[in-house]
């Protein structure tokens, strides 16, 4: 980032203030973000990715999301996630002259967030928030919102990409993963299952997060907030129920090389399904109910092939620090879902039990 770019956008979003200080904030590979020291407080300033987003989506579904959440905050007498600033002319995103968005955000002070937690109580009260978030979602029109990232979630595309990558990588890449192709190869009714649901016409199109991650959620003085609302899209809650199975239930890093420490936690699954659907079970419609694990299976897969082929790409996607890395995180997605599917069952009658108190 250009240091007069930076300044110019600084002054623009802070015009009235004194700025004594800016300096790189969080550990994000995707968006620039900054925390900015003012004599009137401390706030974040972001400049959004525009190779990753589509702006001009961003930008509309933020001015309808926003000033919905500050209504619906005041009268439900509950906070949500951070404030995004309004700027001078009452937008929330200014554009510099690259046509990447820039914004100002309330920062918390003293919050922590969690890459990986032993602590269910953790699980359960970041799930919640996010129940308590969707019920928010669900009020309103998801035929105003626009995809800011076209596909995003797409487990048949996903597969498609991989099938094309296979064709084209070279014999060594074939080689070293042979083992995670073989597995691929059995998963792949995953992908027609929860394709054959989103085909059906059945399934409620939703408002969602659609990177229910659990470092998506922070605490400030005990109580989680949502953040990251770049991908709210119209999607589905089996989706952003799977991703917090995907990012709640491993005491593994998902690019721990040693695959044994990958297992899947049934005790974090329950209480993250208990703060999920202790807020929003009511609002499910039975099709939803019925599908959860299909939902999970499909994330967890989805992220899988993701990252197997980038390795057979190449790596020119994620970020990799070594040559086999998408190769390692693949595996954790694999022994994940094996894990999963081994307690299918079990996992059932948790959900269901849920579901009906």
């Amino acid at each position: 980032m250009k240091d007069e770019q930076l300044d110019r956008m600084t002054g623009l979003l802070f015009p009235a203030e004194k700025v004594s200080e800016v300096k790189p904030w969080g550990t994000g590979h995707i968006n620039d973000t900054y925390l900015v020291n003012t004599a009137n407080g401390k706030f974040i300033l972001q400049r959004v990715n525009p190779s990753v987003f589509d702006t001009g989506a961003l930008v509309h579904n933020y001015e309808l999301l926003n000033r919905s959440a500050e209504d619906y905050q005041k009268m439900q007498y509950v906070k949500l996630t951070p404030r995004m600033l309004p700027t001078s002319a009452g937008s929330y995103h200014l554009l510099d002259e690259n046509g990447a968005a820039w914004r100002k955000v309330e920062f918390l002070p003293g919050s922590k967030s969690f890459d990986i937690t032993t602590d269910t109580r953790v699980s359960e009260a970041a799930a919640a928030a996010y129940g308590r978030f969707q019920l928010f979602l669900n009020t309103l029109d998801v035929s105003q919102f626009r995809e800011t990232i076209p596909a995003f979630h797409h487990p048949l595309k996903r597969l498609q990409q991989f099938e094309k990558a296979l064709e084209k990588a070279e014999p060594y890449l074939i080689e070293k993963a042979e083992a995670e192709i073989q597995a691929v190869e059995q998963f792949k009714p995953i992908v027609s299952e929860i394709e054959s649901l989103l085909n059906s016409g059945k399934l409620p199109r939703r408002l969602s997060h659609y990177d229910t991650k659990l470092n998506n959620v922070i605490f400030h003085r005990g109580k989680p907030f949502v953040i990251d609302l770049d991908t709210v899209m119209p999607g589905t809650v089996l989706f952003d129920f799977g991703d917090m199975v995907r990012t709640f239930t491993s005491p593994a890093a998902e690019d721990e090389p040693d695959i044994e420490r990958t297992v899947f936690r049934t005790s974090h699954f329950e209480a993250l399904s208990k703060g999920y659907f202790g807020q929003l079970k009511n609002e499910l419609s039975e099709i939803e109910k019925q599908n959860l694990l299909p939902g999970v299976k499909a994330i967890i897969f989805e992220q899988a092939l993701r990252f197997l082929t980038d390795f057979l790409n190449g790596n020119i996607y994620y970020k990799t620090d070594y040559p086999d890395h998408n190769l390692v995180r693949c595996r954790t997605q694999l022994k994940l879902l094996t894990g999963i599917l081994n307690k299918e069952q079990s996992l059932l009658n948790i959900l269901q039990k849920i579901l009906i108190l």
